[in-house]
Order: C-alpha cells, then sequence, then structure tokens
C-alpha cells in the first residue's frame, strides 16, 4: 500500500510537479525483540579454597543442535549470559585451556535466567561422601520439577506453533495457540507479548493493550528485567494507541519508551508517525516526526518523511499562490545535508525545487480579456 500525503484539492498543481516516487510506503524500522525465543544464564564460580575463579572460561554447548557460546568470569568469579535460545545445554567451566568442571543436560527457561553456580569445595566433598537415599522432601521436589519440565515442553511446543500461525499471518489461529501457551505458564512476558500482536493485526486494540499490560505486569516483577524489551514493549504499545487515535496515551507510552532507552528515542517517534501515515493520520503523524528530529537531529529518514508530512499542511492564498507549512522545505534541505546521496536525495531535491516555486492553481481566475469596442 503506497502512502499519499493528504492534500487538499487546491494544491493539485503542486502535486503534478512532485516525482511519483516521492510517494512511498513507509516501514516501521528495527527488529522486533519481542518475537525472541530466548532466555538466560549466570552464576557465581568459587575455586576449591572458595575463592572467586576470576578469568575462567564458560562454554555453553546445546545439546539438540551445534551452537556454542562462550562468556568469562568477572573478578567476583560473576558470569552472565542473555540472549541464549530455549535448550539443553553443556556448560562447562575452563582455566589455562583445561576443563576443570561441567554440568550437563542445563536447560535455558524461556524468557527467565537460570542460575547456575560453581563451587569446586562443595564439588570435591559431594564426590567423597556415599551416595544417600533422597528424602520425602527430595523425592517430591524432584518429582515437582520434573512435572514444571514437562509442562514447560508442552508450554513451549504451543508458543512455537503460534509463531508458526503469527508468521502465516493466520492470527486467529495464533490466537489460540498462544492463549493456550499462556495458561500453561502465566508468568512469561513474551508469550503476552505474542498475544498483543496477533490482537494488533486483527485490529483488536484494547485486547492488544491489555495483554502488552500483562507483559509489562510480568517483566515488572523480574529483579533483572531487560529495560530494552521494556522499552520496546512500551513502543509497541504506542503504536497501537496511535492506531486506535489515541494520540495522548500514544506520547505517554513513547516517552517512557524513550527514557528506558534513550538510544531509540528517534526510532521508536519514527515508527509511531510510520503507522500514522499508513493510517491516514497526517497530522498527528507530523508531530510523531517531529518528536523523532528532535530526539535525534541526525536522523535522515525521519527528516525527510517530516518534510513529506509538512506537504499535506500547506495552505493557499487568495491569489491562488501556494504556501508551505513552516519547517518544509527546512526538512528536506536537512535530509540533504544528513544524506546527499541517500534514497530519497532525487525526491527531496525536487521537493524543494517545486516548493521554493509559485505554484498558481486551476481556482486562479482567468486572465482578464481586452474590452470589446463599442
Amino acid at each position: 500500500m503506497n502512502v499519499e500525503v493528504n492534500m487538499q484539492k487546491p494544491l493539485r498543481a503542486l502535486m503534478i510537479c512532485l516525482s511519483a516516487s516521492a510517494l512511498i510506503l513507509i516501514t516501521p524500522l528495527g527488529p522486533q525483540r519481542l518475537l525472541a525465543q530466548t532466555g538466560s544464564i549466570e552464576g557465581e564460580a568459587k575455586g576449591a579454597d572458595g575463592t572467586p575463579l576470576i578469568g575462567v572460561l564458560v562454554k555453553l554447548d546445546r545439546k539438540d543442535i551445534k551452537q556454542h557460546f562462550e562468556v568469562k568470569t568477572d573478578k567476583k568469579g560473576h558470569y552472565f549470559h542473555a540472549g541464549l535460545p530455549v535448550a539443553l545445554y553443556r556448560v562447562s567451566f575452563n582455566q589455562e585451556g583445561k576443563e576443570i568442571f561441567f554440568f550437563d543436560n542445563i536447560k535455558v527457561p524461556l524468557g527467565d535466567t537460570f542460575k547456575l553456580d560453581l563451587n569446586l569445595k562443595q564439588e570435591a566433598e559431594r564426590a567423597k561422601s556415599q551416595p544417600r537415599q533422597l528424602t520425602k522432601e527430595e523425592v517430591e521436589a524432584k518429582a515437582k520439577a520434573e512435572e514444571a519440565m514437562k509442562k514447560q515442553d508442552t508450554m513451549k511446543a504451543h508458543f512455537d506453533k503460534g509463531r508458526e500461525f503469527y508468521t502465516a499471518k493466520q492470527f486467529d489461529q495464533a490466537l489460540e495457540e498462544f492463549k493456550r501457551a499462556s495458561e500453561l505458564d502465566p508468568k512469561q512476558h513474551v508469550i503476552f507479548a505474542n498475544l498483543a500482536e496477533s490482537y494488533k493485526n486483527l485490529r483488536k486494540y484494547d485486547e492488544a493493550i491489555e495483554n502488552y499490560s500483562k507483559a509489562l505486569a510480568i517483566l515488572s516483577e523480574n529483579p533483572k528485567a531487560d529495560a530494552q524489551t521494556e522499552a520496546s514493549y512500551h513502543m509497541n504499545m504506542g503504536i497501537i494507541h496511535g492506531l486506535s487515535g489515541k494520540m495522548d496515551n500514544a506520547s505517554t507510552e513513547m516517552k517512557k519508551s524513550a527514557e528506558l532507552n534513550p538510544a531509540n528515542a528517534s526510532q521508536a517517534y519514527y515508527n509511531l508517525g510510520a503507522v500514522l501515515v499508513n493510517s491516514g493520520k497526517s497530522a498527528e503523524a507530523v508531530e510523531a516526526f517531529k518528536k523523532a528530529v528532535e530526539a535525534n537531529p541526525k536522523n535522515a529518514d525521519a527528516q525527510y518523511q517530516l518534510g513529506i508530512s509538512l506537504t499535506g499542511m500547506a495552505t493557499v492564498t487568495p491569489e491562488g499562490k501556494t504556501t508551505p507549512a513552516p519547517g518544509t522545505v527546512e526538512a528536506f534541505q536537512k535530509y540533504l545535508e544528513l544524506a546527499p546521496d541517500g534514497k530519497y536525495a532525487a525526491q527531496a531535491k525536487s521537493m524543494i525545487e517545486a516548493l521554493s516555486q509559485t505554484v498558481e492553481t486551476k481556482f486562479k481566475a482567468e486572465k482578464e480579456k481586452p474590452a470589446k469596442k463599442k
């Protein structure tokens, strides 16, 4: 679907001289982090004397496929690795090129962190001790853990199926799978985020907002919550509010996203502007693009789209002259300054040339004819 600038009829003459390529489809940029199926792992490593193991290489090798990750312990013997695909891992601790210990079949949970500590002193003592019969409490705990693992696998199966439907744009079916996954494990914020996106694509904006709110509530309960993920949820909520015409709410969510992830503030407002343009809300899009360039004046694409959106706010004088809205030409000039060879450079130059001329509309009165002789 091409994005057309919403202009009044008196501006038809202006649009004739504009390149058709200036009418573009704007697509929100940036990766959709909320769809990632990952978790993390962290812990403390201590030696046989109980002191922290510094600079130890922790290797994480997937059991199902050949995939390898690494991280080193810091000065306190602490290590942390995020963004790990949900799977079973062999986790080994290596010092001076030699493996000193390993754990097998460690499962990284979806959207959560697995705590795995190494204490060589305790492991040595455990190895010396004789196998003992588990207590009733330990047996129950083990059974509970196995049941939770089985439930987790079932939840993941529904989640993965939901992602398949979502990718195929079968959003009704995706909803059912995500709902089932959320019932099996209501503490996974990523499931509710996917539910929200499915509702958004079905234009059920209230339900989408409700599920993003649930995702944020779950995320807030995690003391090690990822600020970037939280920022992306607020940004997506802002876009949904914009789609439903609630611009005050949209602005509030974008501000929150910008506070949590200042480096992405300009992109957040750009995405909002893109959605608004493609929804025919040109005036609101202008405000979004203005905020995008305020957050990052060097965002060339935001400057260009601001100029395109402002062309729809031009006025016509009684004499038939078109007056661009303040900042229109400047936005195109700024784009060319930032990206002289950019993909919109030719269009920007054409727009500046057209807007710098006196444009007559078809409504201008005909030239006065000579009076007839009596």
